[in-house]
């Protein structure tokens, strides 16, 4: 069983893109924790605010096989085939950590770099794996935190996310 941490985001009907994201990934995989979900501006590019959250789960496939079904995913929720980086999405799932694996697996790099360089994604990876280490250096991810602080980041409260913080299948599943 891998353990893995996903980055969720959305600036398309973000609220609802990324709770449907949410149920249909709780179809396949076991989510075991959702960190709050955080609003932070367009990176890149002018857009509306993103949503971003963490979650950790579990799964029984290859990290080849579970990107290719994350795509396929952002794919059903509308994200066209030729997307440019820094652009609008309904729908975004990146492989953050897979295990403690660390290179380049058929393009696929890990740990992905945005944790050391985003705030929307250290810090909601923070709230669910506050002891988590760099798989390569072995270094504290909380040791990563500080120059990425000032970084534009609000946590959305549970009445800014349709009446909830965390989706069901994360509180069943959550240890603590």
């Amino acid at each position: 069983m891998a353990r893995v941490f996903l980055g969720l985001g959305s600036n398309l009907n973000a609220r609802q893109n990324i709770a449907d994201g949410i149920a249909r990934l709780d179809q396949d995989y076991r989510i075991v924790r959702e960190s709050p979900w955080y609003r932070s501006p367009a990176l890149g590019f002018d857009g509306p605010d993103f949503i971003n959250l963490v979650l950790e789960v579990e799964c029984d496939c290859s990290l080849l096989q579970l990107r290719a079904e994350l795509k396929q995913i952002e794919y059903d929720f509308g994200r066209p085939l030729d997307a440019v980086k820094f652009s609008s999405r309904s729908l975004d799932i990146d492989i953050l950590l897979y295990n403690d694996w660390v290179g380049d697996f058929s393009g696929l790099s890990l740990p992905r770099s945005d944790i050391y360089e985003c705030a929307f994604v250290l810090r909601p990876l923070l709230d669910i794996f506050p002891t988590g280490l760099d798989p390569q250096s072995k270094t504290p991810l909380t040791d990563f935190w500080p120059p990425l602080a000032g970084q534009p980041l609000y946590r959305i409260d549970a009445e800014g996310v349709s009446g909830r913080e965390t989706h069901p299948a994360a509180a069943r599943y959550s240890a603590g």
